[in-house]
Order: C-alpha cells, then sequence, then structure tokens
C-alpha cells in the first residue's frame, strides 16, 4: 500500500531541500560541520518543543536570507511552491524575517535587540524558533574560547530575558527551561 504525503510533510521536505541547496559548501564555526546541520536540528527542536509545519519550516530558513546569496529570492520562491494556504506561508515569511539580522544596525546587543523586539511583535513560532535556534548555537559553543562566551552568553542572557514573557504565554516553557538549564552548564 502506498503512503500519501501530507501537504505539511511534502511543505517541510521542500523547505529542507530549499535550505540545504541555499546553504551548500557552507560550514559550522568549527569548519567541518556542513551548516546544513543547523537548520535540520533546530527544525528537530522546533517540532519536539510543540511547534507545527509552519514553525519548522521557518526553522529550516531561519539563515538562508542572513547568510546565502540571494536569500530573500530563495526563501520567497520557496514558500510560493508550498501547497499551503497564503495565510501561512504569509506567517512563515514574518517569521523568518524576524529571525533575520538587520546588519544596518551597529554593536551586537543592539542588532539582538532589534531582533527579539521584531521577533516578539511577529507570529508566536518566532519565539520557539529563536529558543531552538540559541540552544543549538550553544550546544555548539561548548569549545569556543574564554573571548566568544564572554560575549555570547550575555547575548543569551538578553534572548532569555526578552522572549520569557512570550514563551510562557504561547506554551513555550518546555524551549525556555530547555535554554535556562543550558545556559546555567556555562559558568558565568
Amino acid at each position: 500500500m502506498h503512503e500519501q504525503t501530507s501537504p505539511h510533510e511534502k511543505s517541510i521536505r521542500l523547505a529542507a531541500d530549499a535550505a540545504s541547496r541555499a546553504h551548500r559548501g557552507q560550514y559550522r564555526k568549527n569548519g567541518k560541520t556542513p551548516f546544513i546541520v543547523h537548520p535540520e536540528r533546530v527544525a528537530e527542536r522546533v517540532k519536539f518543543f510543540g511547534g507545527d509545519h509552519r514553525g519548522i519550516i521557518a526553522a529550516w530558513l531561519h539563515d538562508v536570507i542572513e547568510d546565502c546569496d540571494e536569500g530573500d529570492t530563495i526563501v520567497f520562491e520557496t514558500l510560493q511552491q508550498l501547497e499551503l494556504p497564503r495565510h501561512e506561508r504569509d506567517e512563515i515569511y514574518t517569521i523568518v524575517l524576524a529571525l533575520t539580522k538587520n546588519d544596518a544596525i551597529s554593536g551586537k546587543s543592539d542588532r539582538l535587540a532589534d531582533t527579539l523586539e521584531r521577533i516578539n511583535q511577529s507570529p508566536p513560532q518566532a519565539i520557539l524558533v529563536k529558543l531552538c535556534d540559541r540552544i543549538d548555537n550553544l550546544v555548539d559553543a561548548w569549545d569556543r574560547d574564554e573571548k566568544f562566551l564572554s560575549i555570547y552568553l550575555p547575548l543569551t542572557d538578553q534572548v532569555i530575558d526578552t522572549l520569557s514573557d512570550g514563551a510562557v504565554n504561547h506554551g513555550y516553557v518546555r524551549a525556555l527551561e530547555s535554554l535556562k538549564k543550558l545556559r546555567k552548564t556555562y559558568s558565568r
């Protein structure tokens, strides 16, 4: 018997394929791990913490605009291919845009503050995707040097502080608590 693929599963697969093509040749900070491992893990965490197809698709695409040539075009065209209602495609695009940092803002803390403000004004799953993104990045940071951590850990605290209320209000407490617990494993 042949099993049917739901429009949601098909859309997730299309987004994953688009992200894989867009990030081809890119690597994580260690220079060895293919970058696509990151959006894949973020998408898995979003699903684990209760996100639906919109959050999972946004997780796959969350770094494309920021890190890939023609990223905005790739995301826009990918979303047009999905067999989802327009309002869902628009919601996913809004989430991805909110997660994309504005490089015109100088200073990591100010840039992050802008991103977090946009996330809090976006559809709720933007909060979940950002929490899962930060969890994955913090897991990857365990072998980073003190200089990196001295910057990254306060920024993580900023993520926790700014997104906590929204995470609680929208039912993402497990993701928030996982990030807090992981953050505490670092001594500062």
